[in-house]
């Protein structure tokens, strides 16, 4: 990036780090010169005196800015989001207005110059900020895995709550997971839903079950088929063949209702092989009908059940016909349900019942405990579960059973905001100045939730409690990684880091590709299989840009032009050329950076300066106009786009841009190679700011990967690090990402390298308390 007169490349990548309020790459250094703080009272301020305080300054100031409140170098510091917008306003040049006298360009550079350095100036020999995280909701990824881990149950989570917010590039970012009142009722519905599949309130609701209606049920006598069921218009029976597949005790449940004339309801008697069992007033109507149920022995074999209406009456003068109908006959049995009959969720949260020596209380006050303690991810207190065990109190006074009563009390746990949020207390005092290390418990939800969206296992429990988490923290990083509920950091971090989420609104021009849906599910799949063959591999995160290697099923190997892959299964594909491999030539990406009916080296050289150089350029300035479809006609894109770059405010950012994304000029807008574009063969030429030169992706990669490895190595750890974190690197995070990146350096730049390397950072470790903001 380059400004309107030439300035040192590292000020260049430090502006478009704090534009977007990313670390810009620092080392342990002497201090920038020109964050020399004497240059602020003898050059910045007086121009900003100048320029600024006729509308920044006194009692109302516009936008609340005073800047005439800022007199020293250390207030400016205190001050840095406030001084960051400064910054990019002036940048810009939308500061000061068009109607005020304007700034010399060499005042202008002279305070972005100040401005950026002393915003930049860390030093990482002394007490390190590890910052702080703001109480951080579950998303819905993190929530229906939560349920699934805690409860064993399966919740579709997108289906039922509304989408997350975005911050940072990430769907985890406590800054923009709000809790709406809309939110907060489909929390309570879905508690209701969730311990209603999770714990069986009575043991009939899981003894086996057969049902009879419709075409199972039989008439004998003057009826028919009538509302889904059968009915008799005069005495008869509705009958069925059951199967009981031993003796026992069953339960025999009819659903029946009655046309009621005469002075008394309809009269039913239930019979087993010709014997009558019970005979029932049947008072409900149609509409409304009702379970009528016996429990009885039977002996093993087929049996004849059947209800038959044994009181018929019919007075065609008054108008009245008494008539019985059956909706549905249910056989339940053989009773005596053992404990392994229960589901796995309900034997695993109700582990204890009432008996004779341990009474309802105290039982429900062991399963709420452990309940609790899970739900909450670490021990729940005394008074916690006397709460919920005073609303066991009133369940029970109401008649419920042991197991409805248990799941009302997690029906509570759920809307709980210790279960809802993952709870980090401030150190006290709450000052920026005190931090403290994060207890185990802390640190292993963070470390379950970063690696699996979801909550610690027994496993990792089981070492908070001991407090040897820290001890074996590298081990247990390890054996997460492994398990298979890492797929969660493909899902939820690599798909997001590239933006692959985009392929699901994406609308190719169908001249491009006639059937996209398939090809769309493809792509994602090849990123995130490559992706995880990485962290499962522990490869070099540099394979990540170049790699000899993909995944393919026939129909994008069809695409790729790629022979001998045949199936829908996806398997790995040694790649025949350099063309390929890597996430920059992989069709997901390559398409979610085109425009519906052409390539866009704009948007694909962004990316790359986003997502892979973490050198994102700033905001354009005001008033820029957009490329119009009447400059894009007639010749190659390449040269098309040079009636932008004519514009020297738009070159200074579209140069590298650009550059970037010529390289990826072969690949079409779904990422099919290509020689020609508009009869003429592409011109794929670039070059860094730095002077190193490309021609096409296979150089571009080649340079990703040497000399411009730390480039992506930094980007991609601070990525990491936002995701893990739940919160968007500062400025103070850049010691921590700089030993990240020597750690990965040393260490061949393993996957496993990142992972450990972040967890064992200060921010990740750590949290201080509340800054004021100045």
């Amino acid at each position: 990036m380059r400004i309107s007169r030439p300035i040192p490349a590292a000020l260049a990548a430090l502006l478009a780090a704090i534009f977007c309020t990313q670390a810009a790459a620092a080392e342990t250094k002497p201090a920038d010169p020109a964050a020399d703080p004497a240059l602020f009272e003898k050059t910045v301020r007086p121009l900003l005196k100048k320029h600024c305080y006729e509308c920044h300054s006194g009692e109302e100031p516009e936008g609340e800015l005073d800047l005439s409140s800022f007199k020293s170098a250390d207030s400016v510091l205190a001050g840095r989001k406030r001084w960051a917008k400064v910054l990019r306003m002036v940048y810009t040049r939308q500061m000061p207005p068009k109607d005020e006298t304007p700034l010399a360009a060499a005042d202008r550079e002279a305070i972005v110059a100040w401005i950026g350095a002393t915003l930049d100036n860390v030093d990482c020999s002394g007490p390190r900020d590890p910052g702080r995280v703001t109480i951080r909701r579950l998303n819905r990824a993190e929530y229906a895995n939560t349920i699934r881990d805690l409860l064993g149950v399966q919740f579709d989570a997108t289906r039922d709550f509304p989408p997350d917010d975005v911050g940072y590039g990430f769907d985890n970012i406590g800054d923009v997971l709000t809790l709406p009142p809309v939110l907060m009722e489909k929390y309570l519905a879905a508690a209701e839903q969730i311990t209603g599949k999770a714990i069986v309130t009575a043991a009939v609701d899981v003894t086996p079950k057969q049902q009879f209606a419709d075409d199972r049920l039989r008439v004998d006598g003057n009826g028919g088929g009538r509302g889904g069921g059968k009915m008799l218009a005069s005495n008869g029976e509705i009958f069925t063949q059951a199967k009981f597949p031993q003796s026992g005790e069953y339960l025999l449940r009819v659903t029946a209702y009655g046309d009621q004339a005469g002075d008394e309801p309809p009269k039913m008697a239930l019979k087993l092989d010709g014997r009558q069992l019970k005979v029932y007033d049947v008072k409900a109507i149609s509409g409304k009908a009702e379970v009528y149920e016996l429990r009885t022995r039977v002996d093993e074999g087929d049996r004849r059940v059947a209800m038959a209406f044994i009181n018929d009456y019919y007075n065609p003068q008054r108008g009245e016909d008494r008539n019985l109908g059956v909706l549905q006959l249910e056989v339940v049995g053989p009773l005596g349900v053992r404990p392994e009959d229960y589901p796995a969720s309900h034997r695993e949260i109700v582990f204890v019942r009432p008996s004779d020596k341990l009474p309802a209380r105290d039982a429900a006050a062991k399963v709420l405990q452990r309940l609790a303690s899970r739900a909450y991810r670490r021990p729940s207190t005394d008074a916690e579960v006397e709460r919920l065990l005073k609303l066991f109190d009133l369940s029970q006074k109401d008649g419920a059973s042991f197991e409805r009563s248990i799941q009302l009390c997690a029906q509570a746990l759920l809307v709980s905001p210790n279960f809802l949020f993952k709870v980090e207390l401030d150190p006290q005092p709450n000052t920026a100045d005190n931090v403290r290390t994060l207890n185990e418990f802390e640190l292993a939800t963070r470390m379950s939730y970063f690696l699996w969206s979801s909550m610690p296992d027994d496993e990792l429990l089981e070492h908070a409690w001991k407090g040897t988490l820290r001890a074996n923290l590298d081990a247990q990083t390890r054996r997460m990684l492994k398990d298979p509920k890492s797929a969660a950091l493909v899902e939820n971090f690599a798909v997001q880091w590239l933006q692959l989420r985009n392929l699901r609104t994406a609308q190719p021009d169908r001249r491009l590709v006639r059937s996209f849906r398939s090809l769309r599910q493809a792509m994602r799949t090849e990123s995130e299989m490559f992706f995880a063959s990485v962290m499962h591999e522990d490869r070099s995160v540099l394979d990540l840009v170049s790699a000899d290697y993909t995944f393919l099923n026939d129909r994008l190997a069809r695409h790729y032009d790629i022979p001998g892959v045949e199936g829908e299964e996806f398997r790995r594909v040694k790649l025949p050329d350099g063309r390929r491999g890597g996430v920059l030539t992989q069709a997901g990406v390559l398409t979610v950076t085109s425009n519906p009916t052409r390539t866009s080296p704009v948007k694909r050289g962004k990316w790359i300066m986003d997502n892979i150089l973490g050198t994102p350029p700033p905001p354009p300035p005001p008033d820029v106009p957009e490329l119009e479809e009447k400059e894009v006609t007639g010749a190659t894109l390449r040269r098309r786009l040079e009636v932008h770059r004519e514009n020297p405010r738009c070159a200074v950012c579209h140069r590298q841009m650009d550059d970037l994304g010529f390289a990826l000029e072969n690949f079409d807008a779904v990422g099919r190679w290509r020689e020609r574009d508009a009869g003429e063969v592409i011109d794929a030429r670039g070059e860094f700011p730095g002077g190193e030169k490309f021609d096409g992706p296979v150089s571009l990669k080649n340079l990703l990967r040497t000399a411009r490895k730390d480039d992506f190595v930094r980007c991609l750890s601070e990525k990491m690090l936002t995701y893990a974190l739940g919160r968007g690197v500062e400025y103070y995070d850049q010691c921590a990402v700089d030993d990240i990146t020597k750690r990965l350096a040393a260490q061949d730049y393993r996957f496993s390298t990142l992972v450990i390397a972040i967890l064992n950072s200060d921010p990740f470790q750590k949290r201080r308390g509340k800054r004021r903001t100045p």
